[in-house]
């Protein structure tokens, strides 16, 4: 009897970490939220300060990102069986955004030093901004390798 409750205790145990670890998992994907302000780029199509072949794709795809950052933070968190496969693409489409954005900036601005990227508040964008989201992207990529459902766990627990 002790013998089983012991093994219970290591199996709630485990089932503890990983609620952790999937709950870290979930808040570094919400973090990506602050992408929404990929809005900058539209309204600064309209100012004037952006090719619209740069600002369009860029903007609507941070957008996107970030408004999809809570729904899939809250899937992983729930614990879906699928969820993981969800994130990963999600996680993999963001940094395809990203290389994209940058890419699509060198391109339609072939006389970099006159740019308007490079002006004080905008050079924040390639220098800060999208380094810090590639990193979000990757660690959550890397995080995900140790994801398990909570589903799988309430079965071992039960049997």
């Amino acid at each position: 009897m002790l013998l089983i409750s012991s093994i219970q205790m290591k199996a709630m145990s485990e089932y503890s970490k990983q609620m952790q670890y999937n709950k870290t998992t979930s808040l570094l994907i919400a973090v990506n939220t602050w992408r929404i302000v990929g809005i900058a780029f539209l309204l600064g199509m309209t100012q004037g300060l952006f090719d619209p072949a740069f600002a369009i794709p860029a903007g609507v795809g941070d957008i996107l990102i970030g408004v999809t950052a809570i729904p899939f933070a809250i899937f992983l968190w729930k614990g879906y069986s699928w969820s993981k496969y969800a994130v990963v693409v999600w996680s993999v489409l963001g940094i395809a955004d990203l290389v994209f954005a940058v890419s699509l900036g060198l391109i339609t601005n072939p006389d970099f030093s006159t740019s308007t990227i490079v002006t004080f508040p905008w050079i924040l964008i390639p220098t800060v901004a999208v380094p810090t989201a590639l990193v979000l992207h990757v660690l959550t990529l890397y995080r995900l390798r140790k994801y398990v459902p909570i589903q799988a766990h309430r079965n071992t627990l039960e049997a």
